[in-house]
């Protein structure tokens, strides 16, 4: 089972900040941008959504 998902993005960088990243299927600006692959973690925040109080909820 795979933990992470590669995606390809569009990245446009200005001064070492990334200004805008776009999915490489839909890209939304007309830039000149760089083509990049980024990684996501499928399961990041998953704890958030299993917590349960005291009370079991």
């Amino acid at each position: 089972m795979e933990t992470t998902e590669k995606i390809p993005v569009f990245i446009d960088i200005v001064n070492g900040k990334t200004v805008c990243i776009c999915h490489a299927g839909k890209k939304g600006c007309k830039k000149d941008c760089i083509r990049d692959v980024v990684e996501r973690d499928k399961f990041r925040g998953w704890q958030k959504t299993m917590k349960r109080n005291k009370y079991g909820q």
